[in-house]
């Protein structure tokens, strides 16, 4: 496996994990619950979805909810595809010193991205920055 594909799988499973929680932007309560906004008025608008130990945690969880999970998923993807394109171009033999360059910033990004991964049993100790 290679940090294009490691990256990909991960992304995949970060992508499953949130569309499986609720679609409904969560919002933290000072009483230190999250809950979604479901605009039922049978479950008073909102939905438990956890309850924090204190109120940054709940803000925390909040602030990460699904909706901004698939959001950067798609935005780290859109950097994979980028790199991919342009090792295609380079594998063409259109190089010069700048495309090459440029290729191995994109490269460091990559190594970056994956970095909160790295206690993954696939992560590889090469790829750390």
């Amino acid at each position: 496996m290679d940090l294009v594909e490691f990256l990909r799988a991960r992304l995949d499973r970060d992508e499953q994990m949130a569309r499986a929680c609720s679609g409904a932007p969560w919002r933290a309560a000072p009483s230190g619950t999250v809950s979604t906004d479901t605009g039922d008025p049978s479950d008073d608008g909102h939905s438990h979805v956890a309850t924090a130990e204190n109120d940054a945690y709940a803000e925390h969880i909040a602030r990460h909810d699904p909706s901004r999970a698939l959001a950067e998923v798609a935005a780290k993807r859109q950097i994979l595809d980028d790199y991919e394109k342009q090792a295609w171009i380079l594998g063409q033999g259109h190089r010069t010193p700048e495309l090459d360059a440029a290729q191995a910033v994109r490269e460091a990004v990559l190594r970056l991205l994956a970095l909160p991964y790295a206690h993954h049993p696939a992560y590889q100790e090469e790829w750390r920055p």
